[in-house]
């Protein structure tokens, strides 16, 4: 009698987790048919960074530079664009590349940030060359640039990051007096961002738009 009761109460226990395990799988698919109705608006854009590992360590609590490449991944997110990025920034085969070229062929604009790393690379640059190469072949495809650096990067960065004329001209993070919080909650941020959003969305549909467009009821 007594193993009845066991059995039925195993077995009303693992009803009971087979239904919640199916209602938070309906959730899940309700949340992915949401995300695909909004992913239409996400406008896909190159997000150049350095690793987070090469930033920090990889437990929390995270480096004010680890902390800011998250955040200026969600600023980008917020204004409706899907920021994408490669993974193993620091290595350099010749696959690297070519996955940098799909991407950039791909993409409607590039966000950047140089921070300082903890270290200099593997081959021992004082950061990732990838951060040379990205934005470059974006702006050789004419992609709209949005270029950050951290004040202690500007003595050992060089090319691209020189200080371009603008709208090119990389925004400095003053970390030793600027939080990350206070830069991202800058005007300077938040102008440089929309005004760089704008660019991205005027290339995504002069580049997706029809070539011509119907016209009623007009005399030509």
């Amino acid at each position: 009698m007594s193993d009845k009761k066991n059995n039925k109460d195993k077995s009303k226990l693992y009803q009971e987790t087979l239904s919640t395990q199916e209602t938070e799988q309906c959730h899940k698919d309700i949340q992915d048919l949401n995300d695909a109705a909004t992913a239409f608006f996400r406008i896909p854009v190159f997000f150049s960074h350095q690793n987070l590992f090469a930033l920090g360590g990889p437990n929390p609590p995270f480096t004010d530079q680890q902390q800011f490449i998250i955040r200026m991944f969600k600023e980008i997110k917020k204004v409706l664009l899907f920021p994408r990025t490669l993974p193993n920034t620091e290595q350099y085969p010749d696959t690297t590349l070519e996955n940098i070229r799909t991407m950039i062929n791909s993409s409607y604009g590039l966000a950047a940030a140089l921070l300082v790393p903890t270290g200099p690379t593997p081959t021992g640059e004082p950061y990732s060359p990838l951060l040379q190469i990205e934005p470059s072949m974006a702006y050789q495809r004419g992609l709209p640039l949005l270029l950050v650096i951290e004040r202690a990067m500007q003595d050992r960065a060089n090319g691209i990051w020189t200080g371009q004329p603008a709208p090119f001209t990389p925004i400095v993070w003053f970390s030793s007096t600027t939080s990350v919080d206070q830069f991202f909650d800058s005007v300077q941020w938040k102008e440089a961002l929309h005004m760089w959003a704008g660019q991205v969305r005027s290339g995504y549909f002069a580049e997706t738009g029809p070539e011509f467009e119907y016209r009623f009821n007009s005399n030509d």
